[in-house]
């Protein structure tokens, strides 16, 4: 018999016109994917088809014969289906589908003629507005058929605009193998903007951020301070809960609002309109942080918030100011930022907005500046979210943002630079974020700006309401690459299944080869099944858990062998490994981080060793999922982790 594969071997994509993006598609639904030839393809049983593939004619004539003796095919291309006695019918005009995982309808960007399958024993993936079968799968023979009525990437398109889930859906009925998960998503909640099982429930936020991979929880930091204690949010119930799954937290700053104590206790610091009234603007109560008193009264706010819980970091997001339109809104006219112009507004609009940019640069610095005279500031991760500039520059400079001024005061103040494309972008499709990306990262030194990923509602904008399947996951493989990580925003508001394939399509670059894994980054790794519990690295014994491993970045061999792991396993980590091993009683790891890392072991450490100094582990926190939580220095380390009893 032939020997069991040591990896998940890739799922062949035939190569086309078309392929690579096929191949992006599967990678991004979190499948193991490369392109390849007809052989390769027949000799691995499964793979797909794409509509331009330049098959010959005894290829195409073969194709069903394959299937009926056990292989697996999912293809648009008419020769194949014709060729695989697919039934159609004649040709309809189609405009929107629905299908299985999406959530309401999919309005596409044109009408498109389409063959609708016909026939007995389909499984209806995709059906027409019409209620026309547009995807598929059946049994033919041993083998099993994805039909495609549609090509979901003809001419311009790029997978997702016409059947959102259709990637993964393929993925599935091919059977492809598992690919790498980038567990690094930086996820923004508001406790108090949650309903149903989260409401009230740490423990249940933790649970859920832990299975989609979130390596940070930016956790809404205006929950607190309200006239009434008790309306007060459990931030020290979150945090805990969080940690204990392996999770940073970091405090979410959204100034100009602070809380509602201080806009209510303190009309006086009330940001002030180009109409005369109080800005308040959306859910945000505005604060005129340019008045000194009232930028001292905030911070007392914000430092008591962070002294009083053991948070990990802290985002300051969207410190700009409100745009010109509509006008009631356009701020800052308090009486401080017009004694500070010192001019009309409205005489000299090109100084006032030079000036409005000025204040915004100079108020980010000054919150970080604050920031970091806080105790134990060199353990705190910090973070600086702002608008971008060049998707759209006309829309930021509306609200003052200069990215490159603020990329300087992120630099300074050493913080992260978090980039947000503004909501005028929002309909460019996902691919944007490949442009937006090299910009953030040209602004910032390597690895030191991220993307911020909105997935809220569109009012209505095509394809569908809201940001989710196929096109959520090219986005979130586009904004991966600038720092290996990316903000997503929200919790709330990502689907099920979105949240179930996020830490997948985070991994959409990583290079899957038929030897091993090819990564910028740390990532995890699948084994070929649960079973395979043993994994060596380039060689090394590795802390690997069953069915799982996590890899620091560079190219490497990975050989499973059936049977139970060596020992304890390393299971998440929240910095980056450089190396790792293990005897069976010990993992040795290096690393590099900025927080403290979190990681999780499979069993209960009983001393760690960092740099050569020994001592108890720091910050022991049994994992409800299973496992040990340790804390580790922030920095660049060598650790050894011994395991009594193990």
């Amino acid at each position: 018999m032939p020997a069991a594969p040591t990896l998940p071997v890739p799922v062949i994509v035939i190569t086309s016109p078309t392929s690579g993006a096929w191949v992006r598609l599967l990678r991004a639904a979190g499948a193991s994917a490369r392109e390849g030839t007809w052989q390769e393809m027949i000799s691995r049983g499964a793979g797909v088809v794409p509509g331009d593939a330049p098959l010959s004619a005894d290829e195409v004539a073969s194709v069903g014969g394959w299937v009926r003796s056990g292989g697996r095919v999912a293809t648009p291309d008419n020769a194949v289906l014709d060729a695989l006695g697919v039934a159609r019918t004649p040709y309809v005009n189609v405009s929107s589908a629905t299908m299985t995982g999406l959530e309401g309808t999919a309005q596409w960007p044109d009408v498109v003629a389409v063959r609708p399958l016909a026939g007995t024993g389909w499984n209806v993936l995709a059906r027409s507005g019409a209620g026309a079968d547009l995807m598929g799968t059946r049994a033919l023979g041993k083998g099993q058929v994805v039909a495609l009525a549609v090509d979901p990437l003809a001419g311009a398109l790029l997978g997702y605009e016409l059947l959102p889930w259709a990637a993964s859906a393929v993925a599935s009925a091919v059977g492809a193998p598992p690919g790498p998960r980038l567990e690094a998503a930086q996820v923004y909640v508001d406790p108090g903007g949650l309903s149903g099982p989260l409401k009230g429930n740490p423990g249940q936020i933790a649970s859920e951020l832990s299975a989609m991979g979130t390596r940070v929880a930016l956790v809404a930091g205006w929950n607190f301070e309200f006239n009434d204690p008790a309306q007060d949010y459990d931030y020290a119930g979150l945090i805990h809960a969080l940690h204990s799954r392996g999770i940073l937290a970091y405090a979410w700053l959204e100034p100009p609002f602070v809380t509602l104590r201080l806009w209510d206790d303190h009309p006086e610091c009330r940001e002030i309109t180009a109409t005369g009234r109080a800005a308040l603007v959306d859910w945000r109560r505005l604060i005129a942080l340019e008045d000194p008193k009232c930028f001292s009264l905030a911070t007392q706010e914000w430092d008591q918030l962070l002294s009083s819980y053991p948070w990990d970091g802290v985002d300051v997001a969207e410190l700009y100011f409100e745009p010109p339109t509509p006008v009631a809104n356009y701020t800052p006219f308090s009486a401080a930022a017009l004694s500070q112009f010192g001019g009309s507004p409205t005489g000299d609009p090109a100084g006032f907005a030079a000036f409005r940019t000025d204040l915004e640069t100079r108020l980010n610095d000054a919150v970080l500046r604050n920031l970091n005279g806080l105790p134990g500031a060199a353990h705190l991760g910090f973070e600086l979210t702002v608008i971008d500039d060049s998707l759209d520059p006309t829309a930021a400079a509306a609200v003052g943002a200069n990215d490159a001024r603020l990329a300087q005061v992120a630099a300074a103040d050493g913080a992260h630079l978090v980039v947000e494309d503004p909501y005028t972008t929002w309909t460019r499709g996902p691919l944007r974020y490949s442009a937006l990306g090299p910009r953030a990262a040209s602004l910032m030194p390597p690895g030191d700006a991220l993307i911020d990923v909105n997935v809220v509602p569109r009012n209505g904008a095509k394809p569908t309401p809201s940001i989710t399947g196929s096109e959520l996951e090219l986005a979130a493989g586009a904004a991966t690459p600038p720092a290996g990580a990316m903000a997503v925003y929200s919790l709330g508001t990502l689907s099920a299944a979105d949240q179930a394939v996020l830490a997948a399509a985070m991994a959409e670059s990583v290079s899957v080869t038929d030897t091993g894994v090819i990564s910028p980054w740390t990532v995890q790794v699948r084994a070929p099944g649960s079973h395979f519990g043993r994994l060596r690295v380039d060689g090394v014994q590795w802390p690997a858990g069953p069915g799982s491993a996590l890899i620091p970045s560079g190219e490497h061999r990975l050989d499973w062998s059936d049977g139970p792991p060596v020992g304890p396993a390393l299971v998440s980590f929240t910095g980056q490994l450089g190396t790792a091993a293990t005897d069976g009683r010990r993992i040795s790891l290096s690393y590099d981080s900025r927080p403290d890392a979190l990681a999780v072991f499979s069993a209960k450490p009983s001393a760690v060793a960092v740099d050569g100094t020994a001592g108890p582990p720091s910050g022991l926190a049994s994992d409800p999922a299973g496992g040990w939580v340790v804390r580790l220095p922030a920095g660049t380390h060598r650790v050894e982790v011994d395991f009594a009893g193990s």
